[in-house]
C-alpha cells in the first residue's frame, strides 16, 4: 500500500546568449512591480539574472530579485505567510511542485496572461497537472570515460551485466543524492522488468553489484566526475548536461549515451504563486521566450521547452530530446519514498 506523506512530511524530506525576446506585452502591464523570482545557486543563477530577469526587466520596466535556494525552503516561507508571500515566481522539482498545487501555494497557468505558452508542448503542462510549466529539463543516461571505455554499453541493463562481468566499475548515486528515487531505483526496476510497485529488481542488482566489487556510490554531482577522474570507476548514471558541460571545461575524455531504454526525465517546473504579483506572470512568460531559453540551454547545456528554439550545431547533439527520455511516475515515486530509504538502509547501507 503507498505511504502518504503530509504535506510537513515532503517539505522536510523531499527532493529530484542569445537576442533577448522581443515578444509584445499583450495582456501585461504597462510597468511591472518588483518581483522576487527564485533559482538555484551557481551557473544557474547566472543565467536567471542575466537572460529571463533581464529580459522581464527590459520589456516591463519592473524589477525582480533573485533569492538562491531550494524547494522545500522556499515552499516552508510561502506556506507561512499565504496572504503576503515573500516569493513571486517559484522554480520547483516536480513532485515538490504537484504537491505546491495541492497544497493552495500555487496558482494554476492562466493561458490568456503568458503570450509564449502556445509553443510549448502539452506535455510539459499536464505532466505538472497545470499548476505551472516546465521550462527546462534534463536526462540521467550512462557517463563514461572514453580512454577506458573502448566499447561503452548502450543500455541500462548491458550496464549493470558490464559491471558484473567484470569489464568495469559503476559510480552510482547513492541515497543521499535527492534525485536517487528516480534516476536510479525507479529506473533500474523500469529498466530490468520492475516497476514503481515493484523495485525488487533494483536492490537485488545493486546488492549484485556490492557483492562483485563492481560498484562506489557518489553523494553529489562533483563526485561522480571526480571517480571517474581519479580513476576510481569508468562510467555509471548522470545527467547530460552536466556531463556536456564538464566536457566544455576541457575534459574531452568524457562521454554520454542517452540509453536504449532512454535516459530518465527531470523536469524543472516555474510556478506563479498564490497571491502573488500579477506581474509575476509578464516574468513566467520571459522564461517561457525562445529567445532567454536558447540562450539559457546554451549556458547551462540541458534542453527547454519552447518548440520555437533552434539549438545551434555544437548544442543540438548534445540535447536530449525529451521524446527519447523516460518520464518516471513522479507523484507515485514521492509516496514510495519513505518505503524505498528505509530499504536502502538496511540493503545497501551506501
Amino acid at each position: 500500500m503507498p505511504i502518504k506523506l503530509s504535506r510537513r512530511q515532503i517539505l522536510a524530506g523531499t527532493v529530484a546568449s542569445s537576442t533577448l525576446s522581443l515578444a509584445p506585452f499583450g495582456p501585461a502591464f504597462a510597468q511591472a512591480d518588483s518581483i522576487v523570482v527564485t533559482s538555484y545557486g551557481g551557473v544557474w543563477e547566472e543565467a536567471i539574472r542575466d537572460l529571463f530577469v533581464a529580459d522581464f526587466e527590459a520589456r516591463t520596466g519592473g524589477t525582480a530579485e533573485i533569492q538562491i535556494g531550494g524547494p522545500p525552503q522556499w515552499m516552508s516561507q510561502i506556506e507561512a505567510s499565504l496572504d503576503n508571500p515573500p516569493i513571486d515566481v517559484l522554480v520547483n522539482t516536480i513532485d515538490l511542485a504537484l504537491v505546491a498545487g495541492r497544497t493552495g501555494l500555487v496558482e494554476k497557468i492562466d493561458r490568456s496572461k503568458l503570450n509564449n505558452i502556445d509553443n510549448i508542448p502539452d506535455r510539459f503542462i499536464d505532466a505538472v497537472q497545470g499548476w505551472g510549466v516546465i521550462f527546462d529539463y534534463g536526462s540521467a543516461g550512462i557517463a563514461y570515460h572514453k580512454e577506458r571505455v573502448a566499447n561503452p554499453p548502450i543500455s541500462i541493463k548491458a550496464m549493470i551485466d558490464g559491471a558484473l562481468a567484470g569489464e568495469y566499475v559503476l559510480s552510482l548515486p547513492s541515497i543521499s543524492y535527492a534525485p536517487t528515487p528516480q534516476m536510479l531505483i525507479w529506473s533500474l526496476a523500469d529498466a530490468l522488468g520492475g516497476s514503481v510497485d515493484n523495485v525488487d529488481p533494483a536492490f537485488e542488482a545493486l546488492k549484485k553489484l556490492q557483492e562483485a566489487n563492481a560498484v562506489i556510490f557518489y553523494g553529489g554531482a562533483t563526485e561522480f566526475l571526480n571517480h571517474l577522474e581519479a580513476g576510481e570507476a569508468e562510467l555509471g548514471i548522470y545527467w547530460d548536461g552536466r556531463t556536456w558541460s564538464h566536457f566544455s571545461t576541457g575534459a574531452e575524455w568524457i562521454g554520454y549515451i542517452n540509453p536504449e531504454e532512454g535516459g530518465v526525465m527531470n523536469p524543472v517546473v516555474v510556478q506563479k504563486v498564490v497571491n502573488s504579483s500579477d506581474a509575476a506572470w509578464e516574468y513566467i512568460d520571459s522564461m517561457l521566450a525562445p529567445g532567454p531559453q536558447l540562450g539559457f540551454a546554451e549556458k547551462v547545456q540541458y534542453g527547454v521547452t519552447n518548440s520555437e528554439v533552434v539549438y545551434p550545431d555544437w548544442l543540438k547533439d548534445r540535447i536530449t530530446p525529451w521524446e527519447d527520455t523516460r518520464w518516471p511516475p513522479f507523484e507515485a515515486i514521492g509516496e514510495a519514498i519513505p518505503a524505498w530509504v528505509d530499504r536502502w538502509n538496511r540493503e545497501i547501507g551506501a
